[in-house]
């Protein structure tokens, strides 16, 4: 049996336009029925608030991008290749869904109860094969000694944190909102070109 609520998609697709639009904080229930064409009190019938819109979002989204970086991390591609579209991949999904990174922080650090539902519903990718091939090209020689799990920090690390940080950044590197964006969306490839080269040795 479903167990979804009725206008469950419909609710979904709402609310990302709404927190793409105007940020988790400056959402609204009301906006988010408005944009549903539903009224706001069958929306609060079927989601109690809009933490829990928001938790039904974050899986919907990353049910999506989650078994693309489970092909890439067990695909057959060289380490070098694999990182390249690792990274294009999920600052794509970032740039694509920007309200993600703030508003996951914020209820995570807020809402005790909502970090451990969310954790429990959520299936993250598992990178083992992904940590043996690095130990392989670090035996190889291909790439400096590194810890797998590091690597794989710094790769989420530069990945998401412009985007976490987007007030703050900007205004330390003294960029305009356009120039920011433009610099986020290239780091689909220089956050990889930086990641390849700070382990990559040359022959």
């Amino acid at each position: 049996m479903n167990s979804l609520p009725p206008n469950h998609l419909k609710v979904m697709e709402a609310a990302i336009l709404e927190f793409q639009e105007k940020g988790f904080s400056n959402s609204s229930m009301a906006s988010i029925a408005q944009e549903a064409d539903l009224q706001e009190k069958d929306l609060v019938e079927q989601y109690q608030n809009k933490d829990i819109i928001f938790k039904d979002v974050f899986l919907e989204l990353y049910g999506r991008i989650a078994p693309q970086l489970q092909d890439i991390m067990d695909g057959d591609m060289p380490i070098f290749e694999k990182i390249m579209h690792f990274t294009n991949n999920y600052v794509a999904f970032i740039n694509d869904y920007k309200f993600l990174p703030l508003g996951l922080i914020h209820k995570l650090n807020s809402n005790t109860d909502f970090a451990e539902e969310f954790i429990v519903n959520l299936r993250m990718p598992d990178p083992s094969g992904f940590y043996k091939q690095v130990n392989r090209e670090i035996e190889k020689g291909t790439i400096r000694p590194i810890n797998p799990k590091q690597l794989m920090i710094n790769i989420f690390a530069l990945s998401v944190f412009p985007h976490v940080a987007s007030p703050l950044m900007k205004d330390f590197i003294n960029a305009g909102n356009d120039e920011f964006e433009n610099i986020k969306k290239s780091g689909k490839k220089s956050v990889a070109d930086f990641i390849i080269n700070s382990i990559r040795i040359e022959k």
